[in-house]
């Protein structure tokens, strides 16, 4: 082998979920430059040497000593290239080799390079996935004969003016993080702060190790005086305090949200006033001071920090910044996740300070391809919020979201999320209570709804916003038989075509109980418009078909179970009610033999049909002038179905039959009540007479209207 341009150095125990990767990454730089890769094995259990033996150039044993440096400087000696380049096993090189070899090949006066680290936090890694980066020298010209100095985050000396090169296109990704054991991490975190505080106790004015304490520190009760130390030692001008500073204090203000400090805003503010240029600053704080001041209705100070901190992305993405501002630590807050979430809401700040051609403008700018569900919705907010509030027209984006969204990027299953989430919020537009309350808003110029017009035939939402207009039901029939998932129509554009009289279910377009349940549920959010579509059952004639049977039965059974008994007026209560026995009447002896219908087999039916059979009897006894009988079968049926209660006990009080009887019932109920006062309430006769046909005429009468209880059931 010639003597080798570039020495790459990797020290490794037990990696082996990562480290084949690692290593064929390096493949494509092995192939452009002469290149040797020297490993070393710190105690490898888990099959890792092997792997290691076949791409190892060198590869030794190094017992571990609890001290990172040791194991890299060994490395580091073993070298005999040019320039040294460091790797951990959990990280990657990205496929953009072109800026190490313009960088290695060429004749500059740097002795150090620098590529970014890319941490992700979420498994999507290169596809999207949330990630914090950092500027981490990994390259140093050999020649320096610089060493690693800590035993703990370990680094070649930060003395006099550090240069560094950041190499174009040069990215290290790292996935050690997603995979984290909880157990081994909080072990990790125990040994790491061990040897912190012991470097920190001989050097208690250091920065550096500060800062590496309060990373380190997480959710640890220490971590807020490692704060407060290190935001004084940057008042105090300790020694680098401006270059750790800022991300001094982007620790301070993330760790004053989480524990809601008092000083946050202080924090805030002074952050901005020491480092106004620190891109930090301009990304992070200006993150997290965005979601301060919109927190506080401030929606003025949210744009001007969602478009300071959108700026600073824009700016760190094409390397306007001071490259030696992340040497410090990592930079958060610049995927398209955290700037999507920023940007989205930023355009409804826009709309709270009526700028919606700011608005619009924004959103032009996002793709609806990166997007998360809840940034979808977002989108769908803002821009029927544009089209009911402004004449502009929002139809070139929203059908453009429409068609991004549904590419399957990352993920089909993402893309999926993110339309489920279009429908939803868009469907909000066509509920009946918010139509009712944009008509009578004075600045409400166009319904929201009409927004989703430019999607008719490519989705429910847009045949909907076609329908709610139109009142011919042969036009609404067309139109809502070229829907193609009848659970993602809007319920009050479903509504609206039954209140027109289009009949339902559809002709040749049947559905499941199950199906009619659901779009079932839909319309009941609304009770007034549920209440209304039963209230035609009793009104017209249940066709003799099973669907129509099944659709009428799905409407009564949801009345009933939403139905407020003990709040409901009468009519509307009694209403119901007969609603239900028309139902079941018809839909019984359809969906079940007459043996099924009988006391003995009763118990094969569910709940509500059980105490449909005695309901129907029930109102034929009261039809036929037999308000005893009626109450007896509601009884009755009690007992089979207690989830009744409420019903029979409004039934009791408000039916008019049980509420004047006739002077003959009354005389028959006193003359009954004084013959009963004659016996003990243990006396056979007491029996023998509340089992006669008299007595159940007046049971009503002599022991009260509303059904008995006992134990706290229904008998």
């Amino acid at each position: 082998m010639s003597t080798p341009l570039l020495s790459i150095g990797i020290i490794f125990k037990n990696e082996i979920r990562c480290l084949e990767r690692c290593l064929k990454s390096l493949q494509p730089l092995r192939d452009a430059l002469p290149c040797e890769v020297v490993m070393a094995d710190t105690g490898a259990t888990d099959g890792s040497r092997a792997v290691a033996e076949r791409y190892a150039d060198i590869l030794f044993d190094f017992p571990w000593v609890n001290d990172f440096s040791a194991a890299r400087n060994a490395v580091m000696e073993r070298c005999s290239g040019k320039w040294y380049m460091t790797i951990d096993c959990d990280e990657w090189v990205g496929a953009d080799i072109q800026g190490f070899v313009t960088f290695l090949t060429a004749q500059h006066e740097f002795d150090f390079g620098g590529v970014i680290i890319r941490n992700y936090n979420t498994l999507e890694l290169e596809a999207g996935g949330s990630y914090a980066d950092f500027l981490g020298v990994r390259l140093l010209r050999l020649s320096t004969g610089m060493r690693y100095e800590g035993a703990i985050h370990e680094h070649w000396p930060y003395e006099g003016d550090l240069k560094t090169l950041l190499i174009s296109g040069a990215i290290f990704h790292h996935d050690g993080y997603v995979f984290q054991d909880t157990a081994k991490e909080k072990e990790k975190q125990k040994r790491n702060m061990k040897l912190l505080q012991e470097q920190l106790g001989r050097d208690p004015n250091n920065l550096i190790i500060l800062t590496q304490c309060i990373e380190s520190g997480d959710n640890m009760p220490e971590q807020e005086d490692y704060l407060r130390r290190a935001m004084a030692g940057v008042d105090e001008k300790w020694r680098q305090w401006e270059l750790f500073g800022p991300p001094i204090y982007r620790y301070a203000v993330r760790y004053a949200i989480s524990k809601q400090r008092p000083e946050l805003e202080e924090w805030i503010d002074k952050a901005a006033a020491l480092f106004p240029e620190s891109i930090f600053v301009r990304v992070e704080i200006a993150y997290f001071a965005f979601g301060v001041a919109w927190n506080k209705d401030d929606y003025a100070g949210a744009i001007c920090w969602g478009e300071r901190y959108l700026q600073g992305v824009a700016d760190y993405e094409a390397g306007r910044f001071n490259r030696g501002d992340i040497l410090a630590s990592s930079l958060n807050k610049t995927d398209v996740h955290s700037k999507l979430s920023v940007a989205t809401v930023l355009a409804s700040g826009y709309l709270h300070e009526n700028q919606p051609e700011k608005c619009l403008q924004l959103m032009e700018s996002l793709n609806g391809s990166e997007m998360n569900a809840k940034q979808v919705g977002d989108c769908v907010r803002n821009l029927c919020n544009v089209h009911s509030h402004y004449s502009a027209d929002t139809a070139p984006l929203l059908l453009r979201l429409w068609e991004e969204i549904g590419r399957p990027r990352p993920t089909q299953e993402q893309a999926d999320q993110r339309r489920a989430k279009f429908l939803q919020v868009g469907a909000e537009m066509f509920e009946g209570a918010f139509i009712r309350r944009e008509e009578a808003a004075e600045d409400v110029i166009r319904h929201a709804y009409a927004a989703f017009l430019p999607l008719g035939g490519k989705c429910e939402l847009g045949i909907a916003a076609e329908m709610l207009p139109v009142e011919d039901s042969s036009a609404l029939e067309t139109l809502l038989g070229g829907v193609d998932r009848l659970e993602n129509l809007p319920a009050h554009a479903l509504y609206h075509a039954l209140t027109c009289g289009v009949r339902f279910p559809l002709q040749g377009r049947p559905l499941t109980i199950e199906r009619m349940d659901i779009l079932i549920a839909g319309i009941a959010r609304e009770k007034g418009e549920l209440l209304d579509l039963v209230k035609r059952v009793v009104e017209t004639d249940i066709p003799e078909n099973g669907q129509a049977l099944g659709w009428a039965r799905g409407l009564c059974m949801a009345a009933l179970k939403i139905c407020p008994w003990k709040e409901i007026d009468a009519e509307t209560g009694m209403l119901l009610t007969r609603a239900f026995v028309k139902e079941e009447e018809a839909y019984l002896p359809l969906c079940y033999a007459q043996e099924a219908l009988t006391g003995e087999n009763l118990f094969l039916l569910p709940p509500l049909h059980r105490f449909g059979v005695y309901c129907v009897q029930a109102f034929r006894a009261l039809d036929a002038g037999d308000a005893a009988g009626y109450l007896r079968l509601l009884r009755e049926g009690l007992t089979i179905c207690e989830s009744a209660k409420a019903m029979v006990e409004f039934l009791a009080e408000n039916t008019e039959a049980l509420k004047n009887p006739s002077e003959e019932l009354n005389a028959m109920a006193e003359q009954i009540r004084t013959m009963l006062e004659r016996f003990s309430p243990n006396d056979p006769a007491v029996a023998a007479l509340k089992q006669s046909e008299a007595y159940q005429r007046v049971a009503h009468l002599i022991e009260g209207a509303a059904p008995p209880v006992v134990g706290g059931l229904s008998q």
